[in-house]
């Protein structure tokens, strides 16, 4: 557990994944097996996206659940300079060091901090988080995170401003074509052609349904995808899952309510559930 100030705890997320994450491998596994598996997968990953069987652009998204720092340098300098795919990585310094472009968005604790906030409803934290961000950045807003407090109440407050000064918007949960096609139906309600936005997968990919996914998409808006532990920590054994997220801001509960009821995260059970109920009287009242 991370105590303290928002603006300096939160950065304790990455920090502590990554070195959790690999202290784990280093000490239940022999490494240098690991090591010579996840070499093994890279090879052929590479051949595969320079022979044609991968079509798409995609950025490395496997910081926090990498095998290792040093293999996640490896992997970000082999696709960076063996392929044509890799457009970008979350890793900042990486993205420095081999002249990508550092790729994220605004995180799924960026949307729950406005839930301890005592002036903002629950059912608007999105409205206020997207409008304080489009303020800050002038209108040159990126990509939006559309599943904080799921993508139907996300879409109630991304309007016809936000629409148009966001240059797309990220799946992190929930089926993602019927999301993609729920997007695409809302840039259109708007007047806005889809395929000047941008449409980033990052839920859980690997290249098979990357493909499948810009198979689908291509021809409807632009397509990428965040890949990560699929890059960082593909080994002859099983990757974690481990995640953290904020529990309490101002000494109030708050929540990530996911598209994938599975994703969920809060301690309050009770607080989780007069979230939802907020959110689903909102989307009643505004059919």
């Amino acid at each position: 557990m991370v105590d303290g100030p928002l603006f300096s705890a939160m950065q304790f997320e990455i920090y502590l994944l990554e070195i959790v994450n690999e202290v784990y491998f280093r000490m239940r596994y022999d490494y240098e097996t690991l090591r010579k598996s996840a070499e093994e997968k890279l090879d052929r990953k590479i051949k595969a996206l320079s022979d044609g069987t991968y079509t798409f652009k995609f950025a490395e998204f496997g910081c926090r659940r990498r095998l290792s720092r040093e293999w996640e340098d490896v992997v970000v300098r082999r696709l960076a300079t063996e392929t044509d795919k890799c457009v970008g990585t979350s890793n900042v310094y990486l993205a420095m060091k081999y002249n990508l472009t550092p790729i994220g968005t605004y995180a799924h604790e960026y949307v729950q901090m406005y839930q301890g906030i005592d002036k903002i409803p629950l059912a608007y934290t999105n409205h206020y988080a997207m409008r304080d961000w489009y303020n800050e950045y002038d209108g040159d807003n990126g990509t939006a995170l559309t599943d904080t407090i799921t993508t139907d109440l996300f879409l109630r407050d991304f309007n016809r401003s936000m629409v148009n000064n966001y240059t797309g918007v990220r799946h992190d949960s929930g089926d993602p074509y019927e999301w993609g096609d729920k997007i695409i139906a809302h840039y259109e309600g708007y007047g806005v052609d889809p395929k000047t936005k941008l449409l980033l997968f990052s839920d859980s990919l690997d290249f098979d349904r990357a493909q499948a996914l810009y198979d689908y998409f291509k021809n409807k808006a632009k397509v990428s995808f965040g890949i990560g532990t699929f890059c960082s920590n593909d080994t002859c054994e099983k990757a974690l899952n481990i995640v953290i997220k904020l529990q309490y801001v101002n000494g109030r509960p708050v929540a990530k309510l996911s598209d994938n009821p599975e994703k969920s995260m809060c301690r309050d059970t009770e607080y989780l559930d007069y979230l939802k109920r907020s959110v689903e009287f909102r989307l009643n009242r505004e059919k």
